[in-house]
């Protein structure tokens, strides 16, 4: 696997289209957010999905997936639930697609910790 820098992060060279995230509400339920690009905070969504890419931790090693928005732009997740430039999730929070086009011909292998699905490099 191919890791490349991006600012301070180290992350993957390949990109999937995120369109969903599996994230806890308010009252700790799992609920499906949809997820698009925004280029002003205070925008409505758009029809322009989000990127994701796998994101590798320097301390422990552990990699999950770096959402953010196309070309330089916000992510907005949710109707009302966040703005931000990007996040990081654990793999059960991305669809199963997105997911195995993440992992083709890697050598990461899915563990779970603390009740979240993360990757080890072999």
């Amino acid at each position: 696997m191919e890791w490349n820098k991006y600012g301070k992060l180290i992350v993957g060279k390949r990109e999937v289209e995120i369109k969903t995230l599996k994230l806890k509400d308010e009252s700790g339920k799992v609920r499906r957010f949809r997820v698009c690009t925004i280029w002003n905070p205070f925008s409505d969504f758009t029809g322009v999905s989000a990127t994701g890419r796998l994101y590798k931790d320097k301390k422990t090693g552990y990699i999950g997936v770096l959402i953010t928005g196309k070309n330089m732009g916000y992510i907005k997740v949710g109707k009302s639930f966040l703005v931000q430039s990007s996040i990081i999730v654990s793999f059960e929070c991305i669809s199963k697609t997105a997911l195995r086009k993440l992992l083709k011909d890697t050598h990461i292998e899915i563990v779970e910790i603390d009740e979240q699905m993360v990757g080890v490099e072999r």
